[in-house]
C-alpha cells in the first residue's frame, strides 16, 4: 500500500536532503524533478549538486506536465517529487503561454490586470492539476514524497500579484498537507512531525 509524505520547510531548511533520506534503502526510486530547464549558472550548479546526492541506481524525470499520466504509466513505486513550488510556477507560466503566447512582457502586463475571477480560474486549474497527480499515486498505491517551501513565515510582498500568488502556494500546500498521510516541517535541518 502507498503512502504520500508532505515534507515543508524554508529554503535551505534540510527538507531536499531529508526526503531524499526516506529512500536511502529503496531501489528503484524516480526522481521528479520539476525546475525547468536552468537559466542562469547559479541555478545550474544547484541542479548539479542535488544530481550528485542521488543514488547511482535513482532514476531522474524532469517534468512540470502530465505528472499524473506519468505515475499511471511508470513502473516504479518509489517517487520523490521536489517541489511543489516550482510546479506550480512553472505550471502556472504555462497555462500563461497557453492563453498569451511566450512573450514574457506581454504576460506579466496580463497577469498585473487580472481580475479576482480569473485568478479563481487559474487558481482552480492549478489545483485540478494537483488533484490528478494524488489521485494518480493513491490509485497506483505508489511511495510518494513531495517536497515544498513552506511561504508563509517570511515577509508580506510589496507586489499585489506576488502577494496573491504567494497565497496560491500556501492553499496549494494547505491541500497536499490534508491529503498527505504523512506531514513533516524541516527547521535548521530538522524535521518536526505535523502529521
Amino acid at each position: 500500500m502507498g503512502q504520500i509524505t508532505l515534507i515543508t520547510g524554508g529554503a535551505r531548511s534540510g527538507k531536499s536532503n531529508f526526503a531524499e533520506s526516506f529512500f536511502w534503502d529503496y531501489e528503484p526510486v524516480c526522481y521528479i524533478a520539476t525546475n525547468g530547464a536552468a537559466r542562469d549558472e547559479e541555478t545550474k550548479r544547484r541542479v548539479e549538486l542535488h544530481q550528485e546526492r542521488r543514488a547511482n541506481a535513482w532514476s531522474t524525470h524532469e517534468a512540470y506536465l502530465d505528472l499524473a499520466e506519468f505515475i499511471a504509466a511508470a513502473s516504479s513505486k518509489s517517487y520523490l517529487l521536489d517541489c511543489a513550488t516550482m510546479l506550480t510556477t512553472n505550471y502556472f507560466y504555462h497555462l500563461m503561454q497557453q492563453q498569451f503566447g511566450e512573450n514574457y512582457q506581454l504576460i506579466d502586463e496580463q497577469i498585473a490586470n487580472f481580475s479576482e475571477q480569473e485568478k479563481s480560474a487559474v487558481e482552480a486549474e492549478i489545483l485540478t492539476e494537483w488533484q490528478k497527480i494524488i489521485a494518480a499515486a493513491k490509485e497506483n498505491a505508489v511511495e510518494l514524497v513531495i517536497v515544498t517551501n513552506e511561504v508563509g513565515l517570511g515577509i508580506v510582498p510589496e507586489d499585489p500579484f506576488v502577494r496573491w500568488f504567494r497565497d496560491v502556494f500556501g492553499r496549494i500546500n494547505q491541500f497536499l498537507g490534508k491529503e498527505a498521510d504523512v506531514a513533516f516541517l524541516v527547521v535548521a535541518g530538522i524535521p518536526v512531525k505535523l502529521k
